[in-house]
């Protein structure tokens, strides 16, 4: 029984560190002997929920370790979002989606679709590329910095979303227009907990439907629903 809560607690460091982490920070976050930590870690290798980055010691979680968690973690987040999707979707009858980073995707959540006939359609589950969403845009912006790196170091065209990134981070949101679905705006804010990004919401609309005023409400909309953080 000692044994299993050592490892459960290796598994929940890994799990909640997102990227590559090294032995050494995992074994200051466990508070367990480095030899230890070190056994734990290799049998997660060899059982698929983590894998040892190239010429290093430091292990990232894996897309298995990932769906371990994600089904419960999916629940709760959509249980204490609903409120701030059901009030975007109020204010605006546009299609909210709440979305986590897995990798270099993001796997949307829970979406609350517009009512109007005119809409994109998607899923819960469904994965979009995050350097092209503003979804995925405002979540990286707001990674740790060695996450962030980690990310674009996976990403194309590395230098201008560097550049588009500081922007969003600066301003506190992330657009993509068309660069999903032709004639598709979308705009993305992340939920911080802790300073850290732990989802995305955003308003998608048609081209059609976006007016320069309209766009401005819906920016100060979306930073003021998340700027408040999710509901216990």
């Amino acid at each position: 029984m000692q044994l299993l809560r050592k490892a459960l607690g290796v598994l929940e460091a890994l799990g909640a560190a997102g990227s590559a982490v090294s032995l050494a920070e995992l074994t200051r976050r466990v508070g367990l002997p480095k030899p230890t930590v070190y056994r734990i870690v290799r049998t997660l290798v060899d059982a698929g929920y983590a894998s040892q980055e190239p010429g290093s010691r430091a292990y990232a979680p894996t897309a298995s370790l990932v769906r371990l968690g994600r089904s419960g973690t999916a629940l709760e987040l959509r249980r204490r979002a609903l409120p701030l999707m059901e009030r975007l979707h109020r204010k605006f009858n546009e299609t909210v989606n709440l979305a986590v980073l897995e990798e270099t995707d993001v796997v949307y959540v829970h979406v609350v679709e517009t009512t109007r006939p005119l809409r994109l359609m998607t899923r819960p589950d469904a994965r979009d590329p995050f350097h092209s969403t503003s979804l995925g845009r405002a979540i990286a912006a707001f990674l740790p910095d060695a996450g962030r790196r980690a990310l674009l170091a996976r990403a194309p065209r590395r230098p201008a979303l560097e550049a588009t990134l500081r922007g969003v981070r600066r301003r506190g949101w992330a657009e993509d227009r068309e660069e999903n679905e032709p004639g598709v705006v979308c705009f993305g804010v992340p939920i911080l907990e802790r300073g850290a990004p732990v989802a995305a919401l955003s308003v998608t609309l048609p081209l059609v439907r976006l007016s320069a005023a309209r766009e401005k409400q819906i920016v100060a909309q979306l930073l003021r629903t998340a700027g408040g953080g999710l509901a216990e």
